[in-house]
Formats: structure tokens, sequence, C-alpha cells
């Protein structure tokens, strides 16, 4: 989960990309987890619809509504 956070960081530009990977790298992170991961169901929506403020909003307080 700390991947994931970590580069929903980067493409919502909470973090900086690291100097050897590049946007279309987490990217193609990001969907490959939206696929594989074992993840609550509003988490899988957001990742699969790539609302990724909203998916780093739920990481941080699921419990919190999220109309980002």
């Amino acid at each position: 989960m700390e991947q994931l956070k970590s580069d929903l960081e980067c493409i919502t530009g909470e973090r900086a990309i690291e100097a050897t990977e590049t946007m279309a790298q987490v990217l193609a992170r990001l969907d490959e987890m939206a696929k594989s991961l074992d993840a609550p169901e509003r988490l899988q929506h957001y990742l699969s619809k790539r609302s990724y403020v909203k998916a780093l909003a739920w990481i941080e307080d699921p419990s919190a509504q999220h109309h980002v």
C-alpha cells in the first residue's frame, strides 16, 4: 500500500517523481495495481477510473466523504 500511496502522491503533484522514473512508468504501475490489488471496492473504483486524487484521499482517510 505504501508504493500505491507514493505513486498517487507523484501523480497528484504532492511528491516529486524519482529521477530514475518517468510519469508513464508511474501510471503503468498504477494501472497494474488497479487490476491486481486486493483492495476495498471504493479504492478499486477510484483507481479503475483514474480518480487519483480521490484514491489518495481514500487511502489517507477511508471513512471521510471523497467529493474532491
